[in-house]
């Protein structure tokens, strides 16, 4: 058998045009392979090697196929039948995969069952993988990796908060005499002045860090208010949400590197996880969880849970003035551009929920 193509060796990037000669073993198999200078087929040959060490690129239309030799050597040839010939002759399924993929039908199916496989994947494996990860991280991690996505925020989003120091450790014990700890991970409470972009928020950390904003604390009319709201936050580090919902953005990340090759996507999403926990809203299912733990702990405690309602319809409120509707300007710390209700979709839907509890 003799191929017609060219040939690259591994110390240049010169072009020799070439003929590779297949020499048939005693078993009727390929044994040994040989390329020559096609301007000269008894000169000393550019490569050889035993056949069942060459490699072959897979077929991809018409486009040009390369057979490489262990020394780094490539043989490149648009022959692709000829290709297929000797490499069904060393390997008998080489042109299986070929074969499927030049029947639509096959293509089809095959098209099918991978976006299947991967909605599946992202539907439910990524989830349920996510809640078993989130909840074998050990205590003593997730406090690491609080304090290092509250050190990221600080930079980024906060100042020291203004609150009076009294009125912050009043707050505090309030907050822990209510609710001290969850799951075996101890609470924790902070308080910070949130930039313009921040405003009226709260937030809970991997590590049992609770966050509230200055802006937050003012809006509240009574602390019963504030205690819906750190009860809600509690419910989601009871429940791991903010390390489960960080896991299942990164697996989702490592899925579209492995469909587009974007290795800057992981490294992108690992950078934005600090900006997720304040700006990014947590699923549906993550939201009632977190409300069911809220209203089941405000009625332990002999709280109606009309307080926490009342502290959401007071932010939903304020909202539709950050548009200029009469209110403050946009970019002021009494009005912030975003509110804890922008990190918790819909308001009115949570609100008859809660009320039905």
């Amino acid at each position: 058998m003799e191929i017609n193509g060219s040939f690259f060796d591994s110390r240049s990037s010169r072009r020799h045009p070439a003929i590779l000669r297949s020499v048939v073993a005693a078993n009727g198999q390929p044994g040994w392979l040989t390329v020559y200078d096609a301007a000269s087929l008894t000169a000393e040959p550019l490569a050889e090697t035993g056949a069942a060490a060459l490699t072959f690129s897979s077929r991809v239309g018409n486009t040009p196929r390369f057979l490489r030799f262990p020394d780094g050597g490539v043989f490149e040839t648009g022959d692709n039948d000829a290709v297929d010939k000797l490499a069904l002759a060393l390997h008998p399924r080489a042109g299986l995969a070929h074969w499927l993929e030049s029947r639509t039908r096959y293509a089809v199916i095959g098209l099918v069952l991978t976006v299947l496989f991967t909605w599946t994947a992202i539907q439910y494996g990524i989830p349920f993988s996510a809640r078993v990860a989130a909840f074998a991280i050990s205590a003593k991690n997730n406090r690491r990796i609080g304090q290092g996505l509250l050190e990221s925020l600080d930079q980024a989003f906060f100042s020291p908060s203004t609150l009076p120091p009294a009125e912050q450790d009043r707050l505090r014990r309030r907050f822990l005499s209510f609710i001290g700890a969850v799951d075996g991970l101890p609470l924790t409470v902070e308080f910070r002045q949130a930039k313009a972009r921040i405003g009226a928020n709260a937030f809970a950390l991997p590590s049992g860090t609770i966050v509230f904003t200055d802006q937050l604390v003012k809006l509240a009319k009574n602390d019963e208010e504030l205690l819906g709201v750190f009860s809600h936050e509690a419910g989601h580090v009871a429940r791991r949400h903010a390390m489960r919902a960080i896991l299942q953005q990164s697996a989702l990340a490592a899925v579209i590197v492995a469909v587009t090759g974007d290795v800057s996507t992981v490294s992108s999403t690992i950078a934005a996880a600090p900006v997720f926990l304040v700006q990014t809203g947590y699923s549906r299912d993550f939201e009632r969880e977190a409300d069911d733990f809220a209203v089941a702990r405000l009625r332990e405690g002999h709280i109606s849970p009309a307080h926490y309602a009342a502290m959401l319809s007071r932010l939903e409120a304020a909202r539709p003035s950050r548009a200029g509707k009469g209110g403050t300007k946009a970019g002021t710390d009494d009005l912030p551009l975003e509110d804890y209700l922008s990190t918790h979709p819909a308001t009115a839907e949570r609100l008859k929920r809660i009320a039905g509890q």
